[in-house]
């Protein structure tokens, strides 16, 4: 019985030792390169056997191309795990009331309804507007700035803002003006805008205003009859939102309501 079971152990290791001839060298050839001491773990009958020598191998699985072709596999899958970068949605949060007025710059498309409270009545007008840089010297730009005793030098940034449009009660009238802002900063994010025409009345008007941190400009005016909040800020670089409340003059109550939606127009 004793010789019968060493019998069994023998024949069992060299089954063992068969199967691992058996292996295919390029995969023992792969193995080794993912783990260079991985030859220390194989027998020693198998370590020094002319097995590993190149002479023993075919073109196929010569060591170079064995090596190479791990070598594109490992790469093809350190690419194909690596995490796909998702592309940023644009956003104006943060912006600066520098870079507000640099983006307002160019031609726009405008669609405005408008809610009259008063008369219970809704007005749609579409205007074409264009807004341009003002240059140091220009004579209205000046004008402005000694109307209201501020030194044109420290103004932050100034533009011209000209429209032209029709409304839906009279399709006949052409709706067209022009005016000259002058922006001046208190601190970083609130100051003084300076207009040549007002928005409620065609006079010079002075109104406050403040950059808000989700990059909407928000400008408060008062008249002598009334008061006008405006907010207006980008949702994508070439769409521009425009929210304006026209209140009584100690703002107790509500006259008009309106949405703008300002599309760039790339024509021009």
């Amino acid at each position: 019985q004793l010789e019968v079971l060493e019998g069994r152990h023998v024949t069992e290791r060299r089954k063992m030792r068969h199967s691992v001839l058996i292996l295919s060298p390029s995969v023992l050839l792969l193995l080794l390169d993912v783990l260079p001491s991985s030859h220390a773990f194989l027998p020693s009958s198998l370590s020094g056997s002319a097995l590993f020598a190149p002479s023993r191998l075919s073109s196929s699985c010569s060591t170079a191309g064995a090596r190479k072709s791990w070598s594109s596999s490992r790469n093809l899958a350190l690419r194909m795990e690596s995490p796909v970068e998702e592309a940023k949605a644009w956003t104006a949060a943060g912006m600066s009331v520098e870079e507000f007025f640099e983006r307002s710059v160019g031609s726009w498309r405008s669609l405005r309804s408008s809610h009259n409270i008063a008369f219970a009545q809704l007005e749609e007008v579409n205007s074409d507007i264009d807004i341009t840089q003002v240059a140091a010297d220009d004579s209205e730009f000046l004008d402005i700035c000694k109307t209201y005793n501020f030194e044109p030098e420290k103004a932050c940034s100034s533009i011209r803002m000209s429209w032209e449009g029709s409304s839906d009660w009279d399709e006949n009238e052409v709706i067209k003006g022009s005016t000259v802002l002058v922006l001046y900063k208190d601190e970083e994010r609130k100051g003084k805008l300076l207009r040549s025409v007002g928005y409620t009345e065609t006079i010079p008007a002075v109104g406050e205003w403040t950059m808000q941190e989700d990059g909407t400009f928000v400008l408060h005016t008062f008249y002598d009859r009334a008061a006008a909040e405006e907010r207006i800020w980008f949702a994508t670089p070439d769409l521009r939102m425009r929210c304006s409340i026209i209140k009584t003059q100690h703002g107790k109550g509500v006259l008009t309501a309106s949405l703008s939606t300002e599309v760039r127009d790339k024509s021009k």
